[in-house]
């Protein structure tokens, strides 16, 4: 049972997979939907590797869109005063995020919960104020511009070529999708999990808490500043405006609604949440309002998210087809 269940999930994954690919083509190359779904593809990500933190390690983390900022201003201000390819820069922007994330779980290693969540959120406070008063280096408020694209071979990532970019940026989400895939289902998502459903039992077992909030910090930072490190690399431009309120939790209630550690929810909640923004662009900042209202009818209705749905679902099919069954043989 539990190897078929593995076999359909990897099925599903790999289907998800095959109806990205052939996407643009379905879509005849529409320049203004491949790049909102690009734009899913990184936000899909960056919540993917929040989630792996909160979501199965339960480490309340507030501070991986600033990991995601460290890296994207990191890679781009490398590149541009050392002169270095955008794709050599691109791992520097993870590295330097995964640093900032391991002296962050060093802080908080004797911490839990709130005080975990308040820490992690400071630095999120204090990065946009050192970025707005760093003016000379990183633009201040109106950040800094005109960033060289990634280029792969003759191919051009950016909001210019859609078609090629989303197959580069496509890439990019499976590959590391793969990652935190594999350290989920590895020794080490074992332990975040069994830290977080059972801390008691988990230490009795030899499981070391600190060792695993800090490889979860890092691991989860590191993704999440090469992220930020390929964004900006792609649109060309970084500014304090991605530490906002706004889209902080918007990155937030993605891989709330998809369903907090339940793979690949956070995707999935990452692709409905930038269309549903986008399409409620019009309104401007009202646009917040609708998502907070959908967050509640979420949260109120499917508590485990869209993930959850079908193991709501299943019982009432089995009983309807059950039903259907013992009518036809008594018939």
């Amino acid at each position: 049972m539990v190897v078929n269940k593995i076999g359909r999930k990897n099925a599903l994954l790999l289907g998800g997979v095959l109806v990205l690919g052939l996407l643009p083509i379905a879509l005849q190359g529409n320049a203004r939907i491949l790049n909102v779904l690009i734009a899913a593809l990184m936000w899909g990500v960056l919540a993917s590797a929040w989630d792996l933190c909160m979501g199965y390690a339960r480490v309340f983390s507030f501070g991986h869109l600033a990991f995601f900022t460290i890296g994207a201003y990191t890679a781009g201000l490398t590149a541009r005063q050392l002169g270095i390819p955008p794709l050599a820069a691109i791992p520097l922007g993870g590295v330097t995020a995964a640093i900032f994330g391991l002296l962050i779980g060093l802080l908080c290693l004797r911490l839990r919960g709130v005080y975990i969540a308040m820490v992690t959120f400071g630095l999120h406070m204090v990065l946009q104020t050192v970025i707005i008063w760093g003016r000379d280096i990183t633009g201040g408020k109106t950040g800094v511009t005109g960033f060289a694209p990634l280029q792969i071979g003759q191919y051009i990532f950016s909001p210019s070529y859609p078609f090629f970019s989303y197959y580069i940026a496509l890439g990019i989400f499976i590959l590391l999708l793969f990652i935190i895939y594999r350290i989920i289902n590895s020794p080490i998502g074992l332990a975040f999990v069994a830290l977080r459903d059972s801390e008691p039992y988990a230490k009795s077992l030899g499981v070391n808490e600190y060792k695993y909030k800090l490889i979860v910090f890092g691991i989860s930072a590191f993704i999440a500043g090469l992220i930020g490190a390929v964004y900006i690399h792609f649109y060309g431009i970084i500014s304090p405006v991605t530490l906002d309120i706004p889209i902080f939790l918007m990155v937030l209630i993605m891989f709330m609604l998809g369903g907090l550690g339940r793979f690949p929810g956070a995707v999935i909640g990452a692709f409905v949440i930038t269309f549903v923004t986008e399409a409620l662009r019009p309104l401007l900042l009202w646009r917040f309002v609708a998502l907070g209202a959908i967050v509640v009818a979420v949260t109120v209705f499917i508590p485990g998210g869209l993930m959850s749905i079908p193991e709501r679902v299943r019982p009432f099919i089995r009983r309807a087809f059950g039903r259907r069954h013992v009518e036809e043989e008594v018939s």
